[in-house]
């Protein structure tokens, strides 16, 4: 069965990649940035591993010699967090491949999803969303196979777009989507390594503005170094064609700026407001914000109210639209870069965005 999948993803695995990792490869290619990374992979929450021995049979399957797998087997028992894969090879024979295995993983590991749930999430997430543009980002969260419908059952409630191809085919369109922290972090490790000054969220930004065509917007995520207000505003100093930014801090950060952390880590009402009162202060008020990581209808609700509340007191918006998976309740996979090999000075050098470091393992075996 593993077989019979891999041959027909190989195919045409693309379709199903997000489409900023597509960019981001477009991008170090054209600059040149082909750092040796080490990527790791885990889920947060633990139990018996399916779905594994098919992402790394994917994995070995496109990458060949180029990359080597690190990895534990279906079957095994696992603990939240706990590394389950972990590759090395070149970042640009690695980055298109991520949506594809985690998917896998994330299927496998979440079994069987109810596709009518799945619709009255997203019908309930439209409905809190008001008039806000949704786009389903949600293509790592589940197996490949099912992108396709899963997109295409958002389309019918009335999202606006998906970050793959294949899903993006609904509105007949292509994937949504412009940088990931991947982008970032293989900039910073270039940058490391060739002893090059600078901010690697600017000159990511520089060198989307550079190489990608120019009908695509100039959208930033600007939260990998957890400086989401001061890459944010150096980035739109650096690049006046930035027509907005993206902020996906992840759950073990609170945002820069925020202060009361009365509502936690990560994408909270207080780390966006925060931004954006920034921006309206330094005369950024028009960029756009799209906000991501964990929008479901509840969250996206206490946005909107916040939205108003924003609009109220400054004319602004709180923030522009919306990217989301929270379709349904899978166990998600995460990937991140971790480290970088430096080959001047023949070690690996720790390269990750700010609270996800290498968590370390002995239980991983070559594949």
């Amino acid at each position: 069965m593993v077989n019979n999948t891999i041959t027909k993803i190989n195919e045409g695995y693309l379709e199903y990649t997000d489409k900023y990792f597509q960019r981001t490869k477009q991008i170090l290619k054209a600059e040149g940035i082909n750092p040796l990374v080490r990527y790791q992979v885990f889920a947060r929450k633990g139990g018996e591993i399916k779905g594994l021995d098919e992402a790394v049979e994917f994995i070995k399957e496109v990458a060949g010699e180029r990359a080597r797998v690190y990895a534990l087997k279906d079957g095994q028992i696992y603990a939240p967090c706990e590394p389950l894969i972990k590759i090395e090879g070149r970042v640009q024979d690695l980055v298109e491949l991520e949506t594809v295995y985690l998917g896998m993983i994330a299927g496998g590991l979440t079994g069987k999803i109810n596709l009518n749930e799945v619709r009255a999430r997203a019908k309930d997430i439209i409905r809190a969303a008001q008039k806000k543009p949704v786009f389903y980002m949600g293509a790592r969260h589940f197996h490949y196979e099912l992108d396709e419908q899963i997109a295409k059952i958002c389309q019918e409630e009335g999202f606006a777009g998906a970050s793959t191809d294949i899903g993006a085919k609904a509105w007949n369109k292509e994937g949504f989507g412009t940088t990931p922290h991947a982008l970032v972090i293989a900039y910073a490790a270039y940058m490391d390594q060739n002893k090059i000054i600078g901010n690697p969220t600017v000159e990511a930004a520089k060198g989307f503005n550079k190489n990608i065509d120019k009908k695509i917007p100039r959208i930033m995520l600007i939260d990998t170094f957890n400086r989401e207000i001061t890459d944010t505003i150096e980035t739109a100093k650096a690049v006046p064609e930035l027509r907005g930014v993206r902020i996906d801090t992840c759950g073990e950060n609170y945002a820069q700026g925020v202060i009361k952390r009365i509502g936690g880590k990560g994408v909270t009402i207080e780390a966006v407001w925060a931004l954006r009162e920034a921006l309206v202060k330094n005369g950024f008020g028009k960029l756009e914000q799209t906000v991501s990581s964990g929008f479901n209808a509840e969250k996206t609700t206490a946005f909107i109210e916040a939205d108003t509340l924003f609009n109220e007191k400054y004319g602004y918006p709180l923030f522009t639209n919306i990217g989301t998976g929270s379709i349904a309740k899978p166990v998600m996979a995460t990937a991140d870069i971790v480290a970088y090999y430096n080959e001047a000075k023949e070690k690996w050098i720790e390269m990750h965005k700010v609270g996800r470091p290498e968590f370390p393992t002995n239980r991983l075996q070559e594949i």
